[in-house]
């Protein structure tokens, strides 16, 4: 579809020059004087705006990657206090501990019937019944709150720490 200046400023929501400014860009397509295509034009134009907002590669000194280096260096060091503190856990660590855990704490909670049902069996009061049946899933549940930090802890042999601090240095 061919439109006139007018109408592809419009359609585009910029002036009239903004458009002359395009055509010379090879943004927008001219088909002849005052003529645009504007199926193209908006095509250019959107891929113009798309490549606009891309952030761009910023040129760097030497001094800002040595401080951008010793910024990542530092805070690789915080991360592996709060990790050699406890304070901070592998997500790989976290997922083998709480899967652990929760079978477990499923394995216990099915073993459930199987373990009171003697108990139970000849029982008639209801509250002795529940309280038998209470005690045993607050034992299956209390595994969960069996949590203990060295299990997230994953040890660096010295000459693991060693070699990392020799790869850091070459940096």
């Amino acid at each position: 579809m061919e439109v006139n200046i007018q109408t592809l400023a419009s359609c585009l929501g910029i002036s009239q020059r903004m458009v002359r400014q395009l055509v010379e860009d090879d943004v927008v397509v001219r088909t002849r004087r005052g003529v645009y295509d504007l199926e193209h034009s908006v095509q250019g134009y959107i891929n113009f705006k798309i490549t606009q907002a891309k952030p761009k590669k910023k040129e760097m000194t030497l001094e800002q990657v040595k401080t951008e280096h010793e910024f990542i260096k530092m805070r690789k060091t915080e991360l592996t206090v709060k990790t050699l503190e406890s304070k901070l856990h592998k997500a790989e660590d976290v997922e083998r501990i709480w899967t652990g855990m929760a079978s477990a704490v499923k394995t216990r909670l099915l073993a459930i019937p199987v373990k009171v049902s003697p108990e139970i069996a000849g029982i008639e009061d209801k509250a002795q019944i529940q309280k038998v049946i209470s005690r045993e899933v607050a034992d299956a549940l209390n595994e969960i709150a069996e949590y203990n930090p060295a299990d997230f802890v994953e040890s660096l042999s010295l000459e693991d720490e060693l070699e990392e601090n020799e790869t850091e240095e070459e940096y």
